[in-house]
C-alpha cells in the first residue's frame, strides 16, 4: 500500500471518529432533560408553594441558559410573586422569598373592592400632594369596615417606611386594583394638577393644548 492511500485512510478514520462523537454529543443533548419545578393547580399571587400546589417534572433542556428556580419547595415553601396558572414552569422571578418581604398592615380610605391574591398601587396623600408610594404589592388579608385595613407584602428594606408612613397623622392612603402597566411614578400632583390633566384627557385633547380655531369660511 502506498504512504499516500496510507494516509488517506488515517484521515477518514479521524474523520468519522470526529463525526461521531459531535453526533453522540448531539444526540445525547437533544435528550438532556432539566429538573424543574411546577405547579399542579392555579396559586394566587402571594399565596404558599409548597407541596400542596408544585411538584418536580422533567423538561427537555433549552439551548440557553434559563433562570429556573432551583430551591427545595418542599423542605422551604416560598411565596407566588404572581397569579399562576396549572402547568406553569416556576423561574426565580415567579418565587418570592419570605427572607426578602415584610407583612405590614395599611388603613386605606375608600379602598375598591379588594380580595386576597390581588395587586395594588398605593398612593399617599400629605397635605395638598399625592404621590404612588407602593406599586404592585400583593394583598395577604382585608379586614374591617369596607376592606380598609389591608394586609400587604412589601419589601423588607422598606419595612421601616412604611410602618413610618402608616403611624403617621398627617398621610392618607388610597390604593388603586391596577395590572401596573402604563402607571409610573409622580413626585407628587396636587388636586389641581390632577384636575387640569383630567379635565384635557377625558377630551382628547392635553390640558396644555390651545382650543382648535375655527376654520375660516370663503367670502
Amino acid at each position: 500500500m502506498s504512504r499516500n492511500a496510507l494516509v488517506a485512510i488515517l484521515g477518514m478514520v479521524v474523520f468519522l471518529v470526529v463525526a461521531g462523537a459531535f453526533y453522540l454529543e448531539i444526540a445525547a443533548a437533544s435528550r438532556a432533560t432539566d429538573l424543574v419545578w411546577m405547579t399542579t393547580q392555579p396559586v394566587q399571587s402571594g399565596k404558599p408553594l409548597d407541596q400542596g400546589n408544585v411538584q418536580r417534572t422533567r423538561v427537555p433542556r433549552a439551548g440557553t441558559a434559563l433562570d429556573l428556580y432551583t430551591g427545595d419547595l418542599r423542605k422551604n415553601p416560598m411565596r407566588a410573586a404572581h397569579e399562576m396558572s396549572a402547568g406553569t414552569i416556576l423561574f426565580s422571578h415567579d418565587v418570592l422569598s419570605d427572607n426578602n418581604q415584610a407583612l405590614v398592615n395599611l388603613t386605606l380610605r375608600t379602598p375598591p373592592a379588594l380580595s386576597p391574591g390581588q395587586r395594588i398601587d398605593v398612593y399617599a396623600q400629605q397635605g395638598s400632594q399625592t404621590m404612588l408610594v407602593g406599586q404592585g404589592l400583593t394583598v395577604e388579608q382585608i379586614s374591617g369596615n369596607n376592606g380598609t385595613n389591608a394586609s400587604v407584602w412589601v419589601n423588607v428594606e422598606d419595612e421601616a417606611y412604611w410602618i413610618a408612613v402608616q403611624s403617621g397623622s398627617t398621610v392618607t392612603l388610597y390604593a388603586a386594583r391596577s395590572n401596573g402597566v402604563g402607571v409610573t411614578k409622580n413626585g407628587g400632583v396636587t388636586q389641581q394638577d390632577a384636575l387640569r390633566a383630567l379635565a384635557g384627557f377625558s377630551t382628547g385633547v392635553p390640558a396644555s393644548s390651545p382650543s382648535p380655531s375655527p376654520t375660516p369660511r370663503k367670502p
